[in-house]
């Protein structure tokens, strides 16, 4: 009886290290994230609705001109036009030649459906995926998953780190673990199209 739960210690301990191992080196990974949209223009830019700066982020973007389109994903049914234009500052007629609202989205994989929609409207093959910086790992992998040809540019916005307080810290490990679910989802039934 000692031995066995020795074992279940043994097997706890071990486990708890992995998820810690893991987190840090999820935790290093967002960090290393760097606001550079690169030097070369992209096709459009995806932003994922949901955390402060994200559209602000985007707009400033397609003025900067790193991209001829911005694709607004995960809009809210009652949010308006005019109420997106008061939150990025684009006027309207940057909304009528160079603004897609995507409706459809509730969650990450909606995102990467909604952008993927895109991308088949428009034969792109450069985005620049504007997100909450430990977002990004999650946001990538489910686009990667459905456009396997686009090159997907990260384009952070910068959140506390998990270290500085608890709110940070909860958040963090939420999105660790939303993220290693997809890891092991994609590990055990990998997408076989593009669809």
């Amino acid at each position: 009886m000692l031995r066995s739960w020795e074992i279940a210690r043994a097997l706890a301990f071990f486990f708890v290290a992995i998820l810690t191992i893991g987190f840090i080196l999820f935790a290093m990974r967002v960090s290393g994230y760097e606001q550079d949209a690169g030097a070369e223009p992209a096709d459009a830019i995806i932003v994922l609705t949901g955390d402060a700066g994200r559209l602000a982020a985007g707009a400033q973007l397609l003025r900067d001109g790193r991209a001829g389109h911005l694709l607004i994903s995960g809009v809210h049914p009652s949010a308006t036009s005019a109420d997106l234009q008061d939150q990025t500052g684009l006027s309207e007629a940057d909304f009528d030649c160079c603004v897609t609202l995507g409706r459809q989205a509730t969650d990450t994989i909606g995102n990467a459906r909604e952008a993927d929609e895109l991308v088949n409207a428009r034969d792109f093959d450069r985005l620049i995926i504007v997100t909450s910086d430990y977002h990004l790992p999650r946001s990538l992998m489910e686009m990667k998953a459905l456009m396997p040809g686009v090159e997907f540019i990260p384009y952070p916005v910068h959140t506390t780190p998990p270290w500085r307080n608890a709110r940070a810290a909860r958040l963090w490990l939420l999105e660790y673990a939303k993220y290693t679910t997809v890891q092991m989802r994609y590990a055990l039934m990998p997408r076989t199209d593009n669809a």
